[in-house]
């Protein structure tokens, strides 16, 4: 494998772990500002219907968000694999 391809691959690893981090990072900051905004779901800050529907929502965006950064981890494991991979063919070469 060229030095190129194994930087290039070693660059996308990183970046996937990054965005992974942020994803999450992005997560805990929502669900922090959820609660210091409304509180417990018994909360009097915010009650009913309307609480109700921001909640599924929120729950589906959380969600995906957490879906996304699965996803980038499991594109980073596959990266690492497939260059550890190409590596051992090269030197079978």
């Amino acid at each position: 494998m060229s030095r190129e391809l194994m930087q290039a691959a070693d660059d996308l690893q990183r970046k996937l772990s990054q965005l992974a981090a942020k994803l999450e990072a992005l997560s805990r900051l929502r669900a922090s500002q959820r609660n210091a905004l409304l509180g417990t779901p018994q909360s009097d800050n915010w009650r009913g219907a309307k609480r109700n529907q921001f909640e599924g929502e929120f729950g589906r965006q959380q969600a995906a968000l957490g879906a996304i950064a699965d996803a980038a981890r499991r594109f980073q494991s596959q990266v690492s694999r497939a260059a550890v991979q190409a590596a051992l063919d090269a030197r079978k070469e």
